[in-house]
């Protein structure tokens, strides 16, 4: 070693070997501030979105695309099968905080989407007329934008034209609380990324369903240098002789008017100076031009029905079926028939159930007591047969008579080819 060395060894420096510790940096943003529950009260609203029926697999792509619409806060990967049926879900709604299903399901006429409230309703039957994968829509764009990062927030719910009616005040309700609430105040601009637009169409009678991406471009500036700030690529600049004519390319083209390479005068009322950072382009205090893109799916949807429980219940609105009071009234009494039967053959299940448990109870005690009986008996017999071994002497054994046992040596006069008495007489063998 080096005189050098062999003195920090000998003299060590304490803060020269210790380590330092890596302060953690928070790197990641709180995708859920400033969005809350409906109303502010109680958890964020969770959705599962299901296909069910046997044809149910004409509206798998659909039901994929509706998953994309709702995430984060819904069941991405979930697994079903035939098998399953509508309670097995409602199950597992509870502990998991699902507020909401979405069941897409389809027939030879038609496909249809159900909107129902855990776990007593009401459920919102939709019949949809047209609809457009999210494929197809991206298919049919020159630069279709959708990054991984718009679906780690929830999207803004807008609404449009929707009446007074009470199922129209229904369907309001039920798509607000589709989506957490935004707090203003607390929400930040990054996570606003997506928006689903819900207009409604009083005239043909449809609801009209967008999804699409929000994007905040810079404005006022040259469209070159917005190109090189943009997109990650070096432009090619073999072709020039200097950096500047680079960007007055873009001034003599004529691009430097007063919408700076906008879609029309229609940018111009989309520009808005942004309270936040939005992205590494659109920061604070900047003016920014939002641009809406759509993503997909897009679906024309009709209101049929309105059921008061979860897929069940009382009819509240029907779009084909219109009945009079006395019919109403029919079925109200109907079902409340209906109930009352229901309960009482609970009641009765409760009650067979219970007996049965009863009667299983006591068979299992007698079985008990008899097994104990059983052991009992067994164990005096075995007592009983060793007294009698213990009184009893074995055959050629030494007993309590004393007779000779079995493993006694015989004697002399008795080995063969002798002679031996009997009666006092004397015979030859």
């Amino acid at each position: 070693f080096s005189s050098e060395a062999r003195a920090r060894l000998e003299d060590p420096d304490p803060t020269a070997m210790a380590k330092t510790r890596r302060k953690k940096r928070r790197t990641h943003l709180d995708q859920n501030a400033g969005r809350e529950a409906p109303g502010g009260k109680g958890d964020i609203p969770k959705s599962f979105v299901i296909k069910r029926g046997k044809m149910s697999e004409l509206v798998k792509e659909l039901t994929e695309d509706v998953r994309h619409v709702m995430e984060p806060h819904t069941a991405k990967n979930l697994k079903e099968s035939k098998t399953n049926k509508l309670k097995d879900f409602v199950q597992v709604a509870g502990p998991l905080g699902v507020s909401h299903f979405i069941i897409l399901s389809a027939t030879e006429n038609s496909k249809y989407v159900k909107i129902a409230k855990t776990p007593r309703g009401p459920t919102l039957t939709f019949k949809v007329n047209k609809y457009t994968l999210a494929r197809e829509v991206a298919a049919a764009q020159r630069n279709p934008r959708a990054p991984p990062s718009a679906f780690l927030s929830p999207p803004l719910v807008v609404l449009n034209n929707f009446g007074d009616a009470p199922h129209q005040k229904l369907a309001t309700i039920t798509f607000q609380n589709l989506f957490p609430a935004i707090n203003v105040r607390k929400v930040k601009l990054s996570t606003c990324q997506r928006a689903v637009l819900v207009d409604y169409d009083k005239e043909s009678n449809k609801f009209q369903f967008r999804h699409y991406s929000i994007n905040a471009l810079p404005t006022g500036i040259n469209r070159h240098l917005k190109k090189l700030l943009t997109k990650n690529k070096v432009p090619d600049l073999g072709r020039l002789t200097d950096i500047g004519e680079f960007f007055e390319a873009g001034a003599n083209s004529g691009h430097m008017s007063e919408f700076s390479d906008s879609e029309g005068e229609d940018a111009v009322n989309a520009r808005v100076e942004l309270a936040q950072d939005y992205n590494r382009h659109s920061r604070a205090n900047t003016t920014s031009r939002v641009k809406l893109q759509e993503i997909g799916p897009r679906m024309e949807m009709e209101l049929v029905k309105v059921e008061e429980g979860m897929c069940e219940g009382r009819v509240l609105y029907h779009a084909y079926v219109d009945k009079t009071e006395d019919e109403v009234k029919e079925l109200e009494t109907r079902a409340v028939d209906k109930e009352a039967l229901r309960k009482r053959r609970r009641e009765e299940q409760e009650r067979n159930v219970a007996k049965k448990a009863k009667v299983k109870a006591e068979k299992e005690k007698i079985e008990e007591e008899m097994a104990a009986l059983g052991a009992r008996k067994r164990k005096r017999d075995k007592k009983k047969e060793k007294e009698k071994d213990a009184k009893i002497p074995r055959k050629g054994g030494k007993g309590l008579d004393g007779g000779k046992g079995k493993g006694a040596k015989k004697s002399p006069s008795a080995r063969p080819g002798k002679s031996k008495r009997i009666k006092g007489r004397t015979r030859s063998r």
